[in-house]
């Protein structure tokens, strides 16, 4: 079937509309002549009898929106990607709305999904498993983004087992190869993304690997986070364009207009892209939060790294975070012997610095499986691994107890969520 070939049969669009519901699998609807982003849909249910069937969405639709108005989808059917026209018959339930058939499909070769470009000021970075066990740990900055999937450039690879440096090349990441675990980081607000996925294709390209993956796999709560940040970059390159238009009528002619880091540039942390329905501070999250402040002052840590500059710069960032009852060890054998003997004030958490075994040459994943061996002595308690700039490696660690801080200030996450999250593992603290 040709690009551009008229599909006007019923029974072929009826079967094309029953493959999409068995496939459950996501596509773009937008409303028509809108530059919106597309809402991602999935159908629930097909009636073909009356031609009609709902689509789940992740974002509702505008309230106000009148029945009849018409739908642009894309859909990939019978082997093949359609375009079409829905008619928009009512709402169903949350995030559940009726449709109607379109009259006809045209065959095209058009993506599913709208692709984003990710500038290198960004920092928007993906982290990567692509195997169960022991599998290996992919890295690289992110190159461009959709709602149904990525490219991005493999800047490191290691075995997960060992830590051990992989070169890496296009036959590791043959098509179709699934991806169990994939992270993005560098969201406005500290948001992480995850899901799963399946690669598509991976070439050299200036003797750099790009890897492009079809996502699966992403919660509700994943898929809002993603479509959010997509619509703002919609907006945003549609105020783009329109100043440009404006400059141009302006000077009689086209002129590219350069546009500076402003509030609502997609790669600015304070981006508002915040949850109206998130609870407003109130007595009792400012309760907690004192309840947090105090737990961190009496919580006791045991810190292991030798003297120096170092070993100050993590204090001075554990005193930062609220934390006031800790004690140094030079090695993990004296570390132990620590945590026999606290007696009545029993260690919480155990940190090891990682940058003296980085003098040695091994990468942080390298370092921590070498002392693994030695960290099973210490039983359940917490590990948090401090190293001088974050490495996403250390997050595929599959540990509960085991964590990851980074000494450079404004790198990495907050010290104070790690820790928290490390030692309140069943759940925040809560007043009694």
């Amino acid at each position: 079937m040709a690009a551009g070939a008229k599909i006007k049969d019923p029974a072929f669009i009826l079967e094309a509309f029953q493959d999409l519901m068995t496939l459950e699998a996501e596509f773009p609807i937008k409303v028509e002549g809108t530059k919106t982003l597309p809402y991602a849909a999935v159908m629930t249910s097909l009636d073909p009898s009356t031609r009609r069937f709902i689509l789940k969405l992740v974002r509702p639709l505008p309230p106000a929106l009148a029945v009849g108005a018409s739908f642009e989808i894309v859909l990939a059917a019978l082997g093949k990607r359609f375009e079409g026209r829905i008619s928009y018959l009512g709402r169903e339930g949350y995030l559940q709305y009726q449709f109607e058939c379109p009259l006809s499909l045209e065959a095209t070769d058009r993506r599913l999904w709208k692709r984003y470009p990710i500038r290198p000021r960004e920092d928007l970075h993906v982290t990567a498993q692509d195997a169960e066990i022991p599998g290996h740990g992919i890295t690289g900055p992110l190159l461009n983004l959709s709602m149904g999937g990525l490219v991005f450039r493999v800047d490191r690879m290691l075995r997960l087992e060992d830590g051990m440096p992989v070169h890496p090349g296009t036959y590791l990441f043959e098509p179709g190869k699934t991806i169990p675990l994939l992270r993005l980081r560098g969201f406005p607000k500290g948001d992480v993304l995850e899901a799963r996925g399946q690669v598509v294709r991976a070439l050299e390209a200036n003797s750099e690997l790009h890897v492009c993956i079809q996502m699966t796999g992403m919660s509700e709560a994943g898929k809002l986070l993603l479509a959010r940040f997509l619509d703002a970059r919609e907006r945003q390159g549609t105020q783009s364009s329109r100043s440009g238009r404006e400059a141009a009528s302006a000077t009689g002619r086209f002129e590219l207009v350069k546009n500076s880091p402003t509030k609502g540039d997609a790669g600015d942390s304070d981006l508002s892209l915040e949850d109206s329905s998130a609870p407003l501070p109130g007595p009792e999250q400012a309760g907690l939060d004192a309840l947090l402040r105090l737990d961190r002052r009496c919580t006791n840590l045991l810190l292991v790294s030798p003297p120096g500059t170092d070993r100050d710069r993590i204090a001075l960032r554990l005193e930062g975070a609220g934390y006031r009852r800790f004690a140094f060890a030079l090695d993990l054998f004296e570390a132990h012997a620590c945590w026999k003997a606290a007696g009545d004030a029993p260690l919480r958490m155990l940190l090891v610095d990682l940058e003296p075994s980085r003098t040695d040459g091994l990468e942080p994943m390298g370092a921590v499986r070498h002392l693994e061996p030695l960290l099973r002595s210490f039983g359940e308690l917490p590990v948090a691994f401090v190293t001088r700039l974050p490495d996403p490696m250390l997050e595929l660690m599959g540990h509960p107890s085991f964590g990851a801080l980074a000494q450079e200030e404004g790198q990495g996450r907050s010290w104070g969520i790690v820790l928290d999250g490390l030692l309140h593992r069943d759940g925040p603290i809560k007043a009694s």
